[in-house]
């Protein structure tokens, strides 16, 4: 999109004001228009001042200079309406008056380049204008909360990183109107430390909430997509993918790192993901640590639950256009595949009716005693459990809905899970009982009567194969229940990455 160069117009007041005026005409331009707001005192001799230093140097400068009537009822629509180009600068961030002045150049399809001073930082960009989604507002729901200093208060920007900020959306105003380079202010907001003067760039997504979002909808003959959506998400895809979704500053993670986390006997991997409900800036999500054989796949665990913790704070907006679905009655699961992801869903739902029956009911098991174990996970699992704390007991509970619980106890723990397979729920319940998963231990069991079943552990590799999912798919069938998926990839990077999320829901089948 190509701007024009003539038709500036400036507005705020105090002293960021003239430090952009001073900016703009020390980068070699001639024409301006300021709008002086009553937010801040403004000096009116400093722009003459500066338009008396820069007429020796350029005859054609000029400088208009339009004043606020003071009553705080500015028609912002009929102020911009003559201008080709808009910045906006403020000493102490006023929001409102941002967003007045932004809903005025969207209606009149006028470009906006803010700089402001917030909560102890200087903040510029994003560039706003019709065609695009970079809005003020999702950048403010963006960046983290964690961002901010909490010992500045409400400070205003001191003169020299007023000056910083103002050469800067001017320099980036050139880049936009000339064209010649891309501008780093296209969906980046810049963020500044008054105190130490450094600053960079940060890339932001739109906010489903700010710039709307995908409607979500149900998927239909499941069966057949599962047999066309089967292959697995490439490695250096989703690193890239999850890598690029990670930003202390501004990203859907906070952080996905192996940290400090003890990586012996299992790798582990953290994500804390962004609250997306947060009014901004947002909030952050409680950390959550996901283990694995090896380091990819801790990170590859931890990625999926980060994706998952995030759609699952967005479930009562995303699915409010369903009839008949309640979100509490939605699971969600994240995925390389169509199969890994709503296999996931289906054992977080698996998983919450195992707890509830836990919570009403007795557990009952029996002892599982193994012939052999054939699959990789299990058996380190099981031999770093017995080193830690001596050999574990193993043993199988009610299957859920036809779907095997396998359990564990460790020390003094059982740790309990369900599975597509035998061989998927013993791994999950070992690994919960090397991490000492709190929520998935119990302290007692009851057992039956019946000799221990000798079983054969075999591999289970790939777990999220379409064909397990297929088979459990049958026998919640054989127990009248009914699998419903909801496709949740909302906003444009679900759509376009390497991993799905969908929601899942059971439902008693209908009687003929």
């Amino acid at each position: 999109m190509s701007y024009q160069r003539e038709g500036v117009l400036a507005v705020g007041s105090g002293p960021i004001l003239i430090s952009l005026t001073k900016a703009w005409y020390e980068s070699g331009e001639s024409k301006i228009t300021v709008y002086v707001t009553n937010k801040q005192p403004t000096d009116a001799g400093e722009f003459k001042k500066l338009l008396e230093q820069a007429l020796p140097g350029d005859p054609e400068a000029s400088l208009d200079i339009l004043v606020t009537t003071g009553d705080g009822k500015e028609n912002w629509e009929a102020i911009v309406r003559s201008f080709s180009f808009i910045l906006y600068v403020s000493q102490h961030g006023d929001l409102e008056e941002l967003q007045k002045l932004q809903a005025a150049c969207i209606a009149e399809k006028k470009p906006l380049l803010p700089a402001m001073g917030l909560r102890g930082l200087g903040i510029a960009g994003p560039l706003i204008h019709p065609d695009s989604d970079g809005r003020w507002e999702s950048a403010w729901r963006r960046v983290h909360s964690s961002v901010f200093p909490n010992d500045r208060g409400t400070q205003a920007l001191s003169e020299i990183a007023a000056s910083v900020l103002s050469n800067l959306i001017v320099y980036e105003w050139n880049k936009v109107v000339s064209g010649k380079n891309e501008a780093d202010c296209n969906n980046q907001c810049y963020i500044l430390d008054p105190l130490t003067l450094e600053g960079s760039w940060h890339p932001f997504l739109p906010h489903p909430i700010v710039s709307g979002h995908e409607p979500v909808r149900t998927v239909t003959e499941l069966e057949l997509a599962l047999e066309t959506n089967q292959e697995p998400a490439d490695t250096e895809a989703w690193f890239s993918y999850f890598s690029g979704l990670t930003s202390a500053v501004s990203g859907i993670f906070h952080k996905w790192e192996e940290d400090e986390l003890n990586q012996l006997p299992l790798s582990q991997c953290l994500v804390q993901p962004a609250d997306p409900l947060s009014e901004g800036p947002t909030q952050l999500l409680p950390v959550i640590v996901r283990g694995g054989l090896t380091h990819l796949e801790a990170r590859w665990e931890s990625g999926l639950a980060g994706l998952e913790a995030y759609i699952e704070r967005m479930k009562p907006l995303l699915v409010s256009g369903l009839a008949s679905y309640r979100p509490e009655d939605i699971r969600i699961g994240a995925g390389g595949s169509l199969a890994e992801a709503v296999g996931r869903g289906l054992i977080a739902s698996l998983t919450e009716e195992l707890s509830n029956r836990i919570l009403h009911d007795e557990l009952v098991v029996s002892r599982m005693e193994y012939t052999r174990i054939e699959d990789t996970h299990c058996r380190f699992y099981l031999n770093a459990l017995s080193i830690l704390e001596g050999e574990p007991l193993i043993a199988v509970g009610e299957p859920i809905f036809g779907l095997p619980a396998a359990w564990v106890r460790s020390g003094a723990s059982w740790y309990g899970s369900v599975g597509l397979g035998l061989t998927h729920a013993l791994r999950q319940s070992l690994q919960k009982a090397l991490m000492k998963t709190e929520e998935a231990l119990i302290s007692s069991v009851n057992w039956n009567d019946h000799k221990p079943q000798k079983v054969s552990i075999s591999a289970c590799h790939p777990v999220w194969h379409a064909s397990w999912l297929q088979s459990a798919v049958h026998s919640l069938k054989q127990h009248r229940k009914r699998l419903e998926i909801i496709d949740l990839r909302c906003e444009s990077f679900l759509k376009e990455g390497p991993v799905g999320i969908f929601g899942v829901r059971l439902r008693e089948e209908e009687s003929p």
